[in-house]
């Protein structure tokens, strides 16, 4: 067996075993843990465990460790499940700053977890998780409404939108004119597209791809510069996290 240092007292655990980056414990989770550093590539580190139950009629519980990154906001949740005495690997949840961010919904079955997002700009937004024979399954739609941890996205446009009543983008509705309010709605990153909400309260899409660089997203309609953060980009004023 590896041996890592758990607990403050960093004692020796020797009942882990890391398997390459998930640094995956093959037995127990020590009773006294409290902190284990682990040296990997990707320099995380344990930092808190919560025992959940996501579906209180599968006789399973679930672990989850909050990793933390020495790189500013890599974190990520590894789930384990827990079934008659015995510790599995499920799966990881990147970009979740907390345990504070994931809950269970009860009447769902479901763990639903805020997380960071980078689309279309930095926000964040609902992820919906299910166990399914044993597994954990996303079931988040294509869709997801995105704010600011709660807070609404409320931009200013620089220079005039085109906002359009259908996905196939050939039908405008209106346009958002230079200095205008502007709500995120929601989002799709899959598809492309802003769902977006005028000062008058008039909802819309507009069109989005990724930036050439490959770095970043732009509005379709203006091409070559980021949606938000340039001197040219079409709108101004989102948070930003680093």
């Amino acid at each position: 067996m590896d041996k890592v240092i758990c607990g403050q007292n960093r004692r020796i655990c020797s009942n882990t075993k890391l398997y390459g980056e998930y640094n995956i414990p093959t037995d127990i989770v020590p009773d006294t843990y409290d902190v284990i550093d682990i040296p990997n590539e990707n320099k995380l580190s344990y930092s808190n465990m919560k025992v959940i139950d996501i579906n209180s009629n599968d006789k399973q519980k679930e672990i989850m460790l909050m990793l933390r990154s020495t790189e500013y906001f890599y974190n990520e949740i590894q789930l384990y499940s827990f079934v008659n005495g015995k510790i599995k690997y499920l799966d990881k949840i990147e970009s979740v700053s907390d345990f504070e961010n994931v809950g269970v919904n009860k009447k769902t079955n479901r763990l639903e977890v805020i997380s960071e997002a980078d689309y279309p700009i930095q926000s964040a937004y609902y992820r919906k998780f299910m166990i399914l024979q044993g597994k954990l399954k996303e079931v988040t739609s294509d869709e997801v409404n995105i704010s600011y941890f709660n807070k609404k996205i409320e931009l200013t446009a620089q220079k005039s939108i085109d906002v359009y009543s259908n996905l196939n983008f050939n039908k405008k509705s209106f346009s958002i004119r230079p200095n205008e309010k502007i709500i995120f709605v929601s989002a799709n990153k899959k598809s492309g597209y802003i769902k977006v909400k005028n000062s008058q309260g008039k909802v819309g899409y507009i069109q989005t791809k990724k930036s050439s660089e490959g770095y970043g997203y732009e509005l379709k309609q203006y091409s070559g510069v980021h949606i938000e953060g340039d001197d040219e980009s079409p709108i101004t004023g989102a948070n930003h996290w680093n």
